[in-house]
């Protein structure tokens, strides 16, 4: 008997990114490939729900209707989403079905997820053989102890079975199963998403997805990627936005990536990541002709200390010499900056925003300031040098504050937050940038006062 999955993408409560009234809506891109790649190698029927967009549409949300035409429900989270993601799992449970978890947060939270009790099995890591094997196991193929990357409770004692193998040849997978969701309704207000690879093996300390995928990067051809950029032609997407975490990791390997994309000539447009000291001018040049209108690229801070301290081992006094060149070469740069970082001063935090204001007022710059956030169970989640101001999930989407160094005094919620409004607004980036709401505002600042009254802030 053919088993019904219903694959889910949960809701947000404070989206961040303004597209016009669309607010936080992206092609559910892990889905698709956790879709198709079940269809493939399993006996099921596979359904996708996108609950941002069908909240961005205007339309009734119906999880009992949804639910009930399925026997298995599956929700990929990471922090933002793990409030909506349990709230469906757990009108699943109630419904009698078999519930299951994926994506970033479950996968290092893994015995929180189970104890809620909504949460019958969470797949861990890389989604696309655990997830199969599980089905498999849930059909009475095989036995659920050889499903690996999974965890499960068993007589009330958590179960992790060992770490799944990572696909090591990423042109196995089968294309995103875009027949699952309404492209068209994505191509209306949205760019498409592609990733060229997966993984990095970068240290940064404020990352979560280089645990995730166990410091690896691995790629795909060439011609693999061209063949699901014309597939994304043909629905009739015009911009394009890599995913990778940093594609210019092999600066070789791109250059020739990017040269076959010249080559194919699409007519595209494509945002792409880069560590910034990976930017130099040849390369940039050759993206550029291939079509790359933006390049996103983790600046951080211009403090050396800090970058350090990160983990992040660049040279502070190479930002601004990337920026030149990215913006000479007639692209955009999209620069994020982390406001701030564990030990940082005042004067640190001045002279951070001073750049992000001087560097914000130049065509082609197009300024991200995001809040440290310590997400639960990451290598600066219980940092001694951060308070944490709340502990609602739904908040930590990096442009909220919810955690501040200790490091800049009892002042420093007030000039972090007061800064960060004054740029964006000398900068026109409030788009980007929006305002923190003055009632949350008011909560974490109390919040704080009290926690001075008690003694636990130390300046």
């Amino acid at each position: 008997m053919t088993t019904r999955l219903l694959l889910a993408k949960p809701d947000v409560k404070y989206p961040v990114k303004k597209q016009g009234v669309w607010g936080d809506v992206g092609i559910p891109l892990g889905l698709l490939y956790l879709g198709a790649y079940a269809r493939e190698n399993n006996d099921v029927k596979v359904a996708v729900k996108d609950y941002r967009l069908d909240h961005a549409l205007g339309k009734i949300r119906n999880l009992e209707q949804d639910i009930d035409k399925c026997d298995i429900v599956g929700v990929g989270a990471c922090t933002v989403e793990v409030p909506d993601a349990l709230n469906i799992l757990k009108k699943a449970k109630e419904m009698g079905k078999t519930t299951i978890m994926g994506g970033i947060y479950p996968t290092f939270n893994v015995h929180d997820v189970l104890n809620t009790g909504y949460v019958d099995y969470v797949v861990r890591g890389e989604g696309e053989r655990g997830l199969s094997e599980l089905l498999k196991s849930l059909e009475g193929k095989i036995s659920l102890d050889k499903v690996n990357g999974i965890s499960f409770k068993r007589n009330g004692q958590i179960i992790d079975n060992p770490n799944q193998a990572l696909i090591e040849n990423l042109d196995e997978l089968p294309m995103p199963a875009y027949d699952l969701v309404p492209v068209q309704d994505y191509v209306k207000i949205t760019s498409a998403s592609i990733y060229s690879a997966r993984g990095c093996p970068m240290t940064c300390k404020f990352c979560t997805l280089n645990d995730m995928w166990r410091f690896r990067h691995r790629k795909r051809s060439p011609e693999n990627i061209i063949k699901e950029l014309e597939m994304l032609k043909s629905f009739g997407f015009s911009a394009v936005n890599f995913k990778d975490e940093t594609i210019t990791l092999d600066k070789k390997r791109a250059m020739i990536l990017f040269s076959e994309i010249e080559r194919a000539n699409l007519g595209m447009s494509y945002k792409a990541k880069s560590r910034i000291d990976h930017i130099d001018d040849k390369l940039t040049k050759q993206m550029v002709r291939a079509g790359l209108d933006t390049i996103h690229t983790g600046v951080e801070s211009i403090s050396q200390n800090s970058l350090r301290s990160m983990g992040k081992e660049i040279d502070a006094d190479y930002i601004k010499k990337a920026f030149d060149i990215v913006l000479n070469n007639g692209a955009n740069i999209n620069p994020v900056y982390l406001f701030s970082w564990v030990g940082e001063t005042e004067a640190d935090l001045l002279r951070n925003a001073r750049f992000i204001e001087e560097q914000g007022k130049r065509k082609g710059v197009i300024s991200y300031i995001s809040f440290i956030t310590p997400h639960p169970n990451s290598r600066i989640d219980n940092h001694e040098g951060l308070e944490i101001l709340t502990d609602d999930l739904s908040r930590y989407n990096h442009k909220q504050p919810v955690a501040i160094p200790k490091s800049l005094g009892q002042n420093g919620l007030r000039l972090m937050v007061g800064l960060y409004h004054q740029i964006a607004k000398n900068i026109r980036m409030q788009n980007c940038n929006p305002r923190i709401e003055p009632a949350y505002l008011k909560e974490i600042l109390n919040r704080q006062e009290d926690s001075l009254k008690g003694g636990l802030l130390v300046a």
